[in-house]
């Protein structure tokens, strides 16, 4: 996978949260791992059964992974 011209992700400084669902049908675990390759110190977490829409089908388990991410 390439990046878009002009958004060099390598160059992010700051701490990164990376969720995603395994069982997402637009960007697959395949794009999050990708991205945790190229962010330094970036975190992936993968959610089962996690579809696009995490923020709200699984807003429970979301929220405790930003909480401690943004209290680090």
């Amino acid at each position: 996978m390439r990046s878009s011209p002009g958004l060099p992700v390598e160059r992010i400084a700051a701490p990164t949260l990376l969720l995603w669902g395994d069982a997402d049908p637009i960007s697959p675990v395949a794009v999050g791992r990708h991205l945790q390759g190229r962010i330094a110190g970036s975190q992936l977490h993968v959610l089962p059964g996690g579809g696009h829409d995490l923020a709200i089908t699984m807003a429970d388990r979301v929220a405790p992974l930003i909480a401690r991410h943004l209290s680090a």
